[in-house]
């Protein structure tokens, strides 16, 4: 080697990631806008693009091991991940789980505390049901918060107790540790990672940022960034906000290397 030069770099494997996306989903007949919607039609036939071009769900682990540097996952994986704030139970049940279970994914369940009743009436999600979903391996839990609050303008002790008590009553309820927060409205505070970090959070999924995939060893492992994968009735299969991608489009160009 010629003095003072660096040694050569380690090859980076292309079969296996670099850039992971998180795609974000609410309930099957989600609609915040005439281009911010979601189907059942629309989300079956991303489940299924997904299934028939070999990608992976991870898990939260897998994430947190991605993110930390310790593993990389192939290169085709993604994060399912429902925000779940809604009384949405029947939705899940006829749609979202079946779809789940069909195509052998695993998703990331991030609850609002506040809209998990102890019975699953009114159309409301319960603890019992969340349970067996995960005692299936179909889902895990991250948390959402407890009502749903923006954390920009929150106090900091308003921040603190509200991500601090929907982790406590979701570990309560389902007798283990979670790991991953959700910020409502995808809304970051100053200093996420001192907020969260100390209350046993190892990561947070925000949405917007220039990078849209999260990274291997990401620099913001506590505001990672998600896709979202809305449309509208005049634009499908146009997902919002790509200027002009399908759903396949979009993730495909999220998964691609930094060249």
């Amino acid at each position: 080697m010629a003095p003072n030069s660096s040694p050569p770099k380690d090859p980076v494997d292309p079969s296996l990631a670099s850039r992971i996306p998180a795609l974000e989903y609410h309930y099957t007949e989600f609609k915040m806008g005439p281009t911010i919607q979601m189907t059942a039609e629309w989300f079956l036939a991303q489940m299924q693009w997904l299934s028939g071009n070999g990608f992976k769900t991870l898990s939260g682990d897998d994430l947190i091991h991605f993110v930390q540097g310790d593993s990389r996952p192939p290169q085709k994986s993604c994060v399912l991940r429902f925000d779940l704030g809604q009384p949405a139970l029947q939705n899940y049940q006829e749609v979202i789980i079946p779809a789940l279970e069909k195509y052998a994914f695993h998703a990331i369940f991030f609850l609002l505390t506040n809209m998990i009743k102890d019975t699953c009436t009114d159309n409301y999600l319960c603890w019992s049901q969340l349970l067996e979903w995960e005692q299936a391996g179909l889902i895990e839990f991250g948390s959402h918060g407890v009502y749903h609050p923006d954390y920009q303008k929150l106090s900091l002790a308003a921040r603190i107790w509200d991500a601090k008590e929907s982790k406590r009553l979701i570990e309560a309820k389902i007798g283990h540790p979670i790991s991953i927060f959700a910020f409502p409205f995808d809304s970051v505070p100053v200093k996420s990672s001192a907020l969260l970090k100390p209350i046993g959070y190892k990561l947070a999924i925000a949405g917007y940022r220039p990078e849209r995939s999260v990274l291997f060893k990401d620099a913001t492992p506590y505001a990672l960034p998600c896709y979202y994968v809305y449309s509208g009735e005049k634009t499908y299969p146009v997902i919002t906000g790509t200027h002009g991608l399908t759903f396949g489009q979009m993730v495909m160009g999220a998964i691609a290397p930094k060249k």
